[in-house]
């Protein structure tokens, strides 16, 4: 059992006791017997308690329970490196702002399916191993913070490469499931490093994309101290340009599609193809899953406010 309470309690308490404490202060100065007085306290103290118990919005665990899925598994993988904070992504925003709205755009459209999430900048990461728990992944995308300027060591895309692997492995593993990609990067690569191959991959991906962001013009990038990077060659703000080279060498060794990130109704249509090519089925879930138990506080509630407007009618004070 859990609560995700409507009002805040530190709201909602204090509120229902200074009513309470009002209320009884009313009812003993009223010319009324004794017995009518705790009749009338203990209706109202049942009403706030039902009130406090609606709003605190109450959950019980469903086990063993099925869900309508797609039989998908959608894996994100994003360079969390400083560059893809530069400020040049539909206009003046950061990279990693519209990577953050396209990915929960993805995810709603493809609602039902697996959902996995790697990061990477010196090193990969997964965040999120395959799951059809969408929060999970929606919380994990939220983690994703710009490194501090000192803990970055230059970008290279190759540092991707073995948690790819194993979550598209483990996707291939299942039967009858379309592994989908979407490798998210501005395709930089500043290390020193040479481009590896992605080419064993192939095999493992259906379909999906390589979702460049940037622009050749470029972007400055704010650091984590609130000033904008400096290049130490020009004597300016270090600007971050975007390597389609590298991203259509990605994309066409993984036989997707490459597509230039300006704003997400550029991944729609690719995004309304995968729609239409998966199919349903109904499986158990792998999460917990919670169900609201309000209502029938509510109903009691409803039950004992049209009692007491009864009574106050009978009684002449309406």
């Amino acid at each position: 059992m859990i609560t995700k309470p409507i009002i805040p309690l530190f709201v909602v308490i204090p509120v229902l006791l200074i009513l309470l404490v009002l209320y009884a202060i009313r009812v003993y100065k009223k010319d009324d017997k004794l017995i009518f007085k705790i009749l009338t306290m203990l209706r109202i103290i049942i009403i706030a308690v039902l009130i406090f118990l609606v709003n605190l919005r109450i959950m019980d665990k469903k086990y063993d329970s099925t869900i309508e899925m797609k039989n998908l598994d959608v894996l994100f993988v994003v360079d969390t490196t400083i560059s893809m904070w530069a400020q040049d992504y539909d206009g003046n925003d950061p990279r990693m702002e519209g990577v953050l709205k396209d990915a929960e755009y993805i995810i709603d459209e493809l609602s039902g399916s697996n959902f996995g999430l790697i990061r990477f900048d010196n090193r990969g990461q997964i965040l999120a191993p395959f799951t059809q728990d969408h929060e999970t992944v929606k919380d994990a995308f939220s983690t994703i913070k710009m490194p501090d300027r000192y803990y970055a060591k230059g970008s290279s895309l190759n540092n991707s490469y073995d948690e790819m692997k194993s979550l598209l492995d483990s996707s291939n593993q299942k039967k009858e499931r379309m592994t989908v990609l979407f490798f998210i990067s501005d395709g930089e690569i500043t290390d020193g490093s040479t481009l590896m191959s992605f080419k064993e991959l192939e095999p493992l991906i259906d379909t999906g994309a390589v979702l460049g962001y940037g622009t050749d013009k470029g972007g400055r990038m704010k650091d984590t101290y609130g000033g904008y990077m400096y290049d130490s060659e020009t004597g300016g703000d270090a600007l971050s340009v975007i390597d389609e080279n590298n991203l259509k060498a990605i994309a066409n060794e993984m036989d997707i599609e490459y597509i230039h990130m300006k704003s997400t109704a550029n991944v729609k249509y690719l995004v309304e193809s995968i729609k239409n090519g998966s199919s349903l089925t109904v499986e158990k879930a792998d999460s917990v899953s919670y169900e609201d138990t309000y209502y029938k506080y509510a109903i009691a509630l409803l039950i004992f406010l049209a009692l007491e407007i009864v009574l106050f009618i009978r009684r002449g004070r309406l």
